[in-house]
């Protein structure tokens, strides 16, 4: 328990140090200090029946795959187009739904995959930090945590940081605290080497400005994606420079 304990300890002062330290990331006083260490730190959740299976075979074949993918449920739902949108890949899918940026240090932490040395890594998360009270740096502090963590891991990796998505009631839930904390992820992560931030088009994804109207993009639950907003995903990869 004890050990157990340290670690999580250790694990979190790293995480907390990386952003305090990530290039251009300057909250300063105006970042209230509790959020933003809750969303660096360090938060064991239970995976998924689908994560729970791939990770042995992730585990046992690691060398054959050069891409992973890292988030949440808008993440874990890709994966029956995961060979379509990447037909020239082999692509793990790391991502577990419900985690929030702690959850998925917590996964990064827990992977044990030496073998593994993936050209690319996708990283999706954030939207489950999103909340009427939460501060927009700190869950921007919570996605740069991430992607750092993924920089640590996997250093010749180029890591590709997806903009968190717009969600709930007219597509426009949490709109100011969401687009703050897009921007700050953006100068956060200008200097990090390696790294391309893509703002994703969010009149794109919701078929037009914040609207009542149903977007064919998203599920009925205006958070999940349907197959049209993973093909626009993967064209605002590409254009980025990922190769399929």
């Amino acid at each position: 328990m004890l050990r157990h304990f340290a670690k999580l300890a250790i694990t979190f002062i790293f995480n907390f140090l990386l952003i305090i330290g990530a290039p251009g990331l300057s909250f300063g006083q105006e970042c209230p200090e509790p959020a933003m260490a809750a969303n660096v730190s360090v938060q064991q959740k239970p995976a998924s029946k689908r994560y729970d299976r791939a990770l042995p075979i992730y585990r046992d074949k690691s060398a054959r795959y050069d891409m992973a993918l890292v988030g949440d449920s808008l993440v874990e739902q890709w994966q029956p187009l995961i060979a379509d949108s990447f037909p020239g890949r082999h692509v793990m899918n790391l991502a577990v739904a419900g985690d929030t940026t702690q959850n998925a240090l917590y996964r990064l932490d827990e992977l044990n995959l030496p073998d593994f040395h993936p050209k690319d890594v996708v990283v999706l998360i954030g939207t489950n930090n999103l909340g009427a009270k939460s501060a927009p740096c700190a869950v921007a502090a919570g996605v740069v945590a991430v992607v750092s963590k993924v920089r640590a891991l996997w250093p010749t990796a180029h890591i590709y940081s997806l903009s968190i998505p717009p969600r709930g009631k007219n597509y426009a839930s949490y709109e100011d605290i969401r687009i703050s904390a897009n921007q700050l992820v953006v100068s956060s992560l200008a200097k990090m080497p390696g790294v391309t931030f893509i703002q994703m088009t969010d009149d794109m994804l919701r078929c037009g400005k914040p609207s009542d109207k149903e977007c064919s993009n998203y599920k009925p639950d205006h958070l999940h994606f349907n197959e049209g907003a993973y093909k626009l995903i993967t064209s605002f990869l590409t254009a980025a420079g990922l190769q399929l």
